[in-house]
């Protein structure tokens, strides 16, 4: 067992084992940012037919060649055609038909006229410029072609994409399963969020913000009771989260109290436990390993501790799960500048609660939220951001770069000041 290591060796450890989990086909319209399993073939091509743009006038661009403002050329309209019917036979030199958006280009018209551009008549229009060829006419397959390949495997799936396989008769989508994750708050301190804390005892915060969490990330969460510091209660409640799920997380008892089971009791029903500790601030009590197959991460007790410690690790694992590209595992980053002093990283990363602010100027700024305390909650929900301090690094001071992680959820984002 590696008992206290980096962040970067402890991602390495959760991460390496991962891998997306097996297929399935859900209905287009539940797909959304789901990950495709399989290649989208288009099954026809795409626009059919030769249609217009616009709604206007089919012609032929060779007859309007003499339209001038001090010329004007009268064109007799023959027909119309409404979005989904054909012209029956062909346009003849010199004539015109009225066609809606989307209607197929009648043969012999090889251009489309809006209807803004004329002046228009119940049997005839007036042309006062010639129009050129080809214009406003959509030409078939200029979209997709029957048997190309138009979503690869692999892709997050966007609305567009949606659209798209709606558009190639495609009602179902294949896509990597969502992780069933269990959510297993522990200690005898908790209790539900709808009783009133006794003397000693505070509610169960964490049970919650971790299910948030695991459905933002795109995982389906199982919350399970409280378990209280009872070694055996809690052996059997893992045992039963790992048959439910794909994903064990436990909050609490990790640390070196003598109530702390989640270490011990993982080491009776795995294989071991790969580490313990972190070196990192909050979140420093941190246990990895598995159950039966399940991969378990034991999160700290401290609200905050939790939800740093599962973006910085559970996000990631979470998102190679669902079969997300490296590059979407991790929260963005990007350089802001300090707008206060901050302390220095004492042989652990730090991750203290920012609000970045963009100046008028385009410049991203961050101040902290105050008070840094593991549990603090309020300061998560107060920031946009986690101002990240690396190992060794120096005391940040006022107007110096500093690297900041942006949490994306909710209206967790960078807001303009003034």
């Amino acid at each position: 067992m590696e008992e206290f290591i980096t962040v970067e060796r402890a991602k390495e450890v959760i991460l390496a084992g991962a891998v997306p989990l097996a297929p399935e086909k859900i209905a287009i319209t539940a797909a959304l940012e789901r990950v495709l399993a399989e290649d989208v073939v288009a099954d026809m091509t795409i626009p059919p037919l030769d249609n217009s743009a616009m709604d206007g006038y089919a012609l032929r661009a060779m007859d309007t060649s003499e339209a001038a403002a001090d010329q004007p050329l009268r064109m007799p309209v023959v027909g119309e055609i409404p979005a989904g019917r054909q012209f029956a036979g062909c346009l003849q030199p010199g004539d015109a038909v009225r066609i809606m958006t989307g209607a197929p280009i009648p043969t012999g018209a090889d251009a489309v006229i809006r209807r803004e551009y004329v002046q228009e008549s119940k049997n005839y229009i007036t042309l006062v410029e010639p129009v050129p060829l080809g214009n406003d006419i959509r030409y078939a397959g200029e979209d997709v072609r029957r048997g190309e390949t138009i979503i690869a495997a692999g892709a997050v799936l966007t609305p567009a994409m949606i659209g798209m396989m709606a558009a190639v008769g495609l009602p179902f989508a294949a896509v990597i399963r969502q992780p069933r994750v269990a959510v297993l708050a522990t200690g005898d301190e908790l209790v539900d969020f709808n009783e009133p804390p006794t003397a000693g005892r505070i509610r169960n915060s964490n049970s919650y913000s971790l299910a948030a969490l695991v459905k933002h990330a795109g995982g389906v969460p199982i919350v399970f009771p409280v378990t209280g510091d009872d070694p055996d209660l809690l052996r059997q409640r893992v045992e039963q989260a790992a048959t439910a799920a794909d994903l064990v997380l436990t909050t609490g008892g990790v640390s070196m109290g003598d109530y702390d089971f989640v270490k011990t009791v993982l080491n009776e029903v795995s294989g071991g436990v790969h580490f313990w500790k972190v070196r990192m601030k909050p979140g420093k009590p941190l246990v990895y390993g598995a159950v039966a197959g399940t991969p378990l991460v034991g999160l700290p007790g401290n609200p905050v501790s939790v939800m740093i410690s599962f973006e910085q690790f559970v996000r990631p694992l979470i998102k190679k799960m669902l079969g997300y590209p490296p590059s979407a595992w991790f929260l963005p980053r990007l350089t802001a500048i300090a707008g206060e002093e901050m302390p220095i990283a004492r042989g652990r990363r730090y991750f203290l609660r920012g609000v970045a602010t963009q100046t008028p100027q385009g410049l991203t700024t961050v101040v902290t939220t105050g008070p840094q305390g593991s549990g603090i909650l309020r300061s998560m929900v107060v920031s946009n951001c986690l101002v990240v301090l690396n190992e060794g690094d120096e005391p940040v001071k006022k107007g110096s770069p500093v690297e900041i992680e942006l949490l994306d959820y909710g209206c967790s984002t960078i807001v303009a000041g003034r």
